[in-house]
């Protein structure tokens, strides 16, 4: 049988083969994970892959603790954090913890979620149970749940929903099995469906398309903490009522997540025999046959896996995301892996990012998610992707870039809207935590956190110890506004004076130009229509940025065309001073879908407006930039 075992990364895809080297130890950046294939390593403890979550200490019943009030909500910079563990009064408790935190949205409607982390009832004890909650008003408010078979040890919670709303719960005890959990009421209570194979750092998730594959379930968990002699994969075709005698997984890839393409096929990624590794199965998704994986691709993330750092002592800083680009629009189909992986001591872990635009053929050169200075030994731990039905890419992670001499860590956020070309600036989103406090007698804040994009942004379920404590917060960052220039322009009321479609692209001066015209019971008017086309469809906020001149002081109106009604049917107004450009940005507020037709266009007319109370003055509009901002 293949040996695998560890080896520090040093050298980009080639990884070191000699026993001497299998391990070393970075001191307070951890141990940096590098497998290699090489059959001369002995398959001795140490070489192998360890085992994450060891039971440790036994069952003791704790009963009621202490509350301290309702659970909290943190504000930060405009963002703000709601407490989701607590008691059945909804209150925080005392002396208890909870970490490593997942969660499931249901496809249908998205306020009802779904969470789940690691509960230890008390920090002198590392028992741990299954924590979980739900919420009905889109992570507003959450109702917390007694724990499942309370007194037995449960951990790596890993949730997910099929495509008809069923939630799943996959929860590893301390043999090494895992069990599956279903809610068809919105997480409001579950029924234990029964053993799901599994293993240490098992992963899981469901297929919602409308194929043959639709409801299967897939699972794959690491080679250590394992009952199967290394073998790693299995489905349910059945809603997780049964699963299939495991499979081995080429390259026995660990630490790594799954996902389904929208014809269904599956992928997998984790660290391989020889770099990270890209794993898919085209037949996964037939109940009749048996799953091959048919592809088989190296990926280089540019980096190794930490484990044991100063920061999170006792856990990773990070595992492998994959993800599946589901949306309709230019990146349709494309696949992206990304993983907090060490680099060298300047850089001790930072964010990387790799994606496919072939199905998973060929991986473009590692990309640096993180846009702060390299080189000063900042840690950007626990990233993590995900990618909402439009297309776009969110990432978060936590840094301790304002002191990296101490683990002190922030949440930061960053999107893309191209596929992982470009990406906006990354935006810190919490307040600065201490990770090294609070720990329930295990030195970690877990191994991953978990994160669900949609159109409304990037909503994030994570740990982190503002009360003093480990707690499991719940954030949304709504998604970034972005711009895009008009692709014709007109006059709408008015007589043409000059100018053209660039001179409203940006504020340089030029500006195009109506001259007024007098319009019974209203006044003079001059209007501008504009046409845009978004890249996406399931836009949820429409802004009009304008920079205009009329000479006079002006009232001005801006209107959205309604592609249902045939007419413009919303507006907002606001006032332009005389004399000189006034810049504006008109926000509109209402559900978008009606106002962006089955291509993406939207109309809008900015209109300038002397009343005909102050008289008959005649005026000349100058748009300098008639611009639209969506999100």
């Amino acid at each position: 049988m293949l040996s695998f075992s560890i080896a520090l990364f040093l050298s980009g895809l080639t990884p070191q083969t000699s026993p001497q080297s299998a391990v070393q130890d970075k001191g307070r950046l951890g141990t940096w994970y590098w497998r290699s294939s090489d059959t001369n390593i002995p398959d001795d403890e140490g070489d192998e892959i360890p085992v994450l979550e060891t039971p440790g200490d036994t069952y003791k019943f704790v009963g009621p603790k202490p509350s301290r009030g309702i659970l909290t909500a943190m504000a930060f910079g405009g963002f703000k954090s709601i407490q989701v563990n607590g008691d059945s009064l909804g209150q925080n408790i005392l002396g208890d913890a909870a970490n490593e935190p997942s969660l499931a949205f249901d496809p249908n409607n998205h306020n009802h979620i779904i969470a789940g982390w690691r509960q230890f009832d008390s920090v002198t004890s590392n028992f741990r149970q299954a924590g979980n909650a739900y919420s009905l008003d889109g992570g507003f408010t959450w109702h917390n749940q007694t724990v499942f078979t309370p007194g037995t040890f449960r951990s790596d919670p890993v949730l997910a929903a099929n495509a008809d709303g069923k939630f799943y719960y996959n929860s590893l005890q301390q043999t090494f099995f895992t069990d599956v959990f279903g809610s068809t009421n919105f997480g409001q209570s579950y029924i234990n469906q029964g053993p799901a194979t599994g293993g240490d750092k098992q992963w899981m998730t469901v297929d919602q398309t409308t194929g043959m594959g639709r409801g299967n379930l897939y699972e794959s968990w690491s080679t250590a903490g394992n009952n199967y002699g290394g073998r790693q994969f299995s489905r349910s075709t059945d809603g997780g009522n049964s699963w299939l005698n495991p499979i081995n997984i080429p390259g026995s890839p660990v630490w790594g997540t799954l996902d389904v393409a929208p014809n269904g096929n599956m992928y997998l990624c984790g660290l391989g025999s020889s770099t990270f590794s890209f794993c898919r199965s085209s037949n996964a998704k037939n109940p009749a046959q048996a799953p091959v994986f048919d592809r088989v691709v190296p990926v280089n993330l540019g980096g190794a896996i930490i484990y044991g750092s100063s920061i999170n002592p006792a856990g990773l800083m990070g595992q492998t995301w994959i993800a599946a680009d589901k949306s309709n629009g230019p990146t349709a189909g494309f696949i992206y892996m990304l993983c907090s992986v060490g680099v060298n001591t300047l850089n001790p872990c930072q964010v990387n990012f790799s994606r496919s635009t072939d199905g998973g053929l060929t991986w473009s050169s590692p990309k640096t998610i993180n846009d702060d200075p390299l080189d000063r030994g900042v840690s950007h731990w626990f990233g993590t992707l995900s990618v909402a039905p439009s297309g776009r890419l969110d990432v978060c992670w936590y840094d301790n870039r304002a002191n990296p001499a101490i683990s002190n860590s922030a949440l930061f956020v960053t999107s893309s809207f191209d596929g992982g070309t470009t990406w906006k600036r990354s935006v810190q989103v919490t307040p600065y935590f201490n990770p090294n406090i609070g720990y329930p007698n295990q030195n970690k804040m877990g191994d991953y956190l978990g994160m669900f994009s949609d159109s409304r942004g990037a909503n994030i379920i994570y740990a982190a110890t503002f009360n003093g404590e480990e707690d499991i917060w719940f954030l949304r960052v709504p998604t970034p506004m972005q711009s895009t220039n008009a692709t014709a322009v007109t006059t709408y009321q008015g007589t043409y004076s000059g100018g053209g479609l660039s001179d409203i692209w940006n504020t340089d001066g030029s500006a195009y130009r109506i001259n007024s015209s007098n319009m019974p019971g209203l006044g003079e008017v001059a209007a501008a229509q504009a046409d845009f086309t978004l890249p996406i469809l399931d836009a949820n906020s429409l802004s009009v940025k304008l920079r205009g001149n009329s000479g006079l002081a002006t009232t001005g109106m801006a209107w959205l065309y309604n592609w249902r009604t045939l007419r413009y049917d919303y507006q907002r107004s606001f006032q332009v001073a005389g004399g000189g450009w006034t810049d504006m940005t008109v926000n509109f507020t209402f559900p978008a879908k009606d106002y962006i037709d089955p291509t993406g266009k939207v109309r809008c007319v900015v209109r300038f407006l002397v009343p005909s109370r102050l008289g008959d003055q005649p005026f000349t509009g100058l748009f300098d930039q008639i611009q639209l901002l969506f999100g």
